[in-house]
């Protein structure tokens, strides 16, 4: 169960970092399309790094939070109070 909290917990330090991050520094950063010259900077791929890592601390946090409440409903159906 402690497993569970702890992933919970830096998976979603992770998500608001990057989220953080994102709006901070890039937060003008749009998509391009294909009739448009891709940017020199870095700018694009930084961001879409970024929010890379927020989707999958997302998607972590989700099975965390799943993987603690079956934990939790399989401990107290078997009577446990650990």
């Amino acid at each position: 169960m402690r497993a569970a909290v702890k992933l919970l917990f830096f998976s979603l330090l992770a998500l608001v970092v990057a989220f953080a991050l994102r709006r901070v520094f890039f937060w003008n950063v749009m998509p391009i399309s294909w009739d448009q010259e891709m940017p020199g900077s870095g700018e694009l791929e930084a961001a879409f790094l970024l929010l890379s890592v927020q989707n999958t601390a997302a998607v972590m946090a989700v099975i965390a939070l799943a993987a603690g409440f079956w934990l939790w409903i399989v401990r107290h159906r078997k009577g446990g109070t650990r």
